[in-house]
């Protein structure tokens, strides 16, 4: 048997070529097309995206570190925040992406977990954290909140553990033009749910109404976003948020 650390390092060599291939697999003839020199703010790559998603995103994906659009923009984010709201702070991190979580490391005292991961500290699903109240200073899911059977309730859980100046740092997929979320737990099958919510393991597809289901959970929210040159030199998504959830103090915990 290997040692662990040498089967995560196999995990994650085969986990990065797979990648790679089904970019490649998926758009044969993007490195024919002409592109934008975009820069990785992760990495310090600068060149060529290739392309990365289902339906396939054109220079979303980060030869080097493997960042897409939301990654990097979180990277944005933890600029803006790293003083007040993460460094040196008890972060947990659900589902995490293996391009940002080492500089969260680095800098704060860190927890990673998720459901059926491996390589986390901790197994859990987001709507039972197994942390006491008031014990951490954030809380980050990038895209975790559309998979989890109640969201409603996995906000409330991540509000109940948050210290009463804590943050949780969120983000989801979004149809701008549509006002509510759409859900149906009707649709249960992964193809029906590749149809209808984009992709297998979905179990909504979120309208603009994300904001107001953080504000029934007890958070106060501010959305962070790029500006339009930055989106641009990145390779971010136009018009791309993340929500910054700070606990309101009117709402008991874990009402």
């Amino acid at each position: 048997m290997l040692p662990e650390h040498l089967v995560n390092r196999l995990r994650q060599a085969l986990s990065r070529t797979r990648i790679k291939v089904d970019s490649v697999l998926d758009d044969p003839m993007q490195f024919r097309r002409p592109s934008l020199q975009r820069e990785c703010p992760l990495c310090g790559f600068q060149g060529r995206f290739w392309t990365f998603g289902a339906p396939p995103r054109s220079e979303a994906l980060c030869p080097r570190c493997l960042s897409l659009e939301r990654h990097r923009l979180f990277h944005l984010l933890v600029d803006r925040y790293a003083n007040s709201a993460i460094k040196d702070k008890r972060v947990l991190h659900f589902a995490p992406e293996s391009c940002i979580r080492a500089r969260l490391d680095r800098m704060s005292r860190y927890v990673t977990a998720d459901l059926s991961g491996w390589d986390v500290d901790c197994q859990c699903a987001m709507e039972s954290i197994p942390f006491p109240d008031n014990s951490l200073d954030a809380v980050i899911a990038n895209h975790v909140l559309e998979h989890v059977d109640n969201d409603i309730d996995a906000m409330r859980e991540v509000r109940r553990v948050l210290k009463p100046q804590g943050t949780a740092i969120l983000s989801v997929p979004i149809v701008q033009g549509w006002d509510e979320t759409y859900e149906n737990p009707d649709i249960a099958t992964a193809e029906m749910r590749r149809t209808h919510f984009g992709q297998e393991d979905h179990k909504r597809l979120y309208g603009r109404d994300f904001h107001d289901r953080l504000q029934q959970a007890g958070f106060a929210v501010e959305i962070f976003r790029a500006d339009p040159e930055r989106e641009i030199r990145f390779g971010l998504n136009r018009g791309d948020q993340f929500f910054v959830a700070r606990p309101r103090p009117d709402r008991g915990r874990g009402q």
